[in-house]
């Protein structure tokens, strides 16, 4: 089945547990108020929010594992998700982590850094076939050759592809039609540095439209065509949870680039389905519908 949009990038099986306050400190207690298993991470959630408004998705990357297949492959499937790329792996309980909310902010528990660096690879080979026959790529940075294979197939093939949080001076960030890169990961890699001057640096060297997002404050982002950097205030909305936010806002962006929104169009329409989820939890399990999206656009 041909996808609209071919995905390579984390998917897991998340543990959300909403706390009935504020995350505790050492040595205290808070009550857990809601809990959901559920698939999270980048990729999942981006595919999630993607097929609620009407896209076709093949998802693909991280390895299944035996406590983690049934129940994505399952959710996944309810939700129309191509899942025929995605591999099993004998002995390997697969990617899995645990969340803890409070409505304004997360904490997360996982066991990503010895999944990425144990010595094995726990991910799938690209699919060039799909990649030469979707209409757009979302990719996700962390899968180390093979992500940097993702980019390669998409120069060769022409396809546009949407990344995240990724240097400057790399070739899934120079070569990406968007890279959105959240607050966090602008503050872990360049220190104390400004961010305006940082995307200046972005802008000289890729070629794509770069985004820098900061919660509810304003995103700030610059195009190819045009060297002023523009900014875009967040819909003000009631906020129930933030999470998930930024991969919804990574969905509404290639939602966009499909539509041919123009780079105005595109963040407001990714700010808003980022609205949307923030009004509830857990915010890709209740994803937003076109209709949802489009009234916050129109006030």
């Amino acid at each position: 089945m041909k996808s609209d949009v071919y995905i390579y990038g984390m998917t897991i099986l998340s543990t959300i547990h909403r706390l009935k306050g504020k995350y505790p400190a050492p040595n205290t207690y808070q009550e857990i108020q809601d809990t959901f298993i559920m698939p999270g991470g980048e990729a999942a959630n981006c595919a999630l929010i993607l097929s609620n408004l009407g896209i076709q998705v093949q998802l693909d990357g991280p390895y299944l594992g035996e406590k983690t297949a049934e129940p994505l492959l399952q959710y996944f499937s309810q939700k129309n998700i191509d899942c025929s790329q995605m591999q099993k792996e004998k002995g390997f309980d697969g990617w899995r982590d645990i969340v803890f909310c409070n409505g304004e902010s997360r904490t997360v528990f996982g066991w990503y850094v010895r999944n990425l660096f144990d010595g094995k690879r726990r991910w799938t080979i690209p699919s060039e076939d799909s990649i030469k026959g979707c209409s757009c790529v979302v990719l996700d940075p962390f899968f180390r050759e093979e992500s940097n294979l993702v980019a390669e197939l998409c120069i060769k093939h022409k396809k546009k592809y949407v990344t995240i949080d990724h240097k400057w001076n790399t070739l899934i960030a120079q070569m990406a039609h968007v890279i959105i890169c959240s607050q966090e990961f602008l503050d872990r890699e360049y220190p104390d540095q400004d961010y305006k001057t940082l995307l200046e640096q972005y802008r000289s060297s890729c070629e794509g439209m770069v985004v820098f997002t900061f919660g509810a404050d304003d995103i700030l982002y610059i195009t190819p065509k045009n060297k002023n950097i523009e900014t875009f205030k967040p819909f003000r909305v009631s906020v129930v949870d933030t999470l998930g936010a930024g991969d919804t806002f990574r969905a509404g962006v290639i939602y966009g680039v499909l539509t041919g929104y123009s780079p105005y169009e595109i963040i407001r329409f990714a700010s808003a389905c980022a609205g949307v989820v923030c009004t509830r939890f857990p915010s890709v399990h209740d994803a937003p519908t076109l209709e949802e999206v489009n009234r916050i656009i129109n006030g």
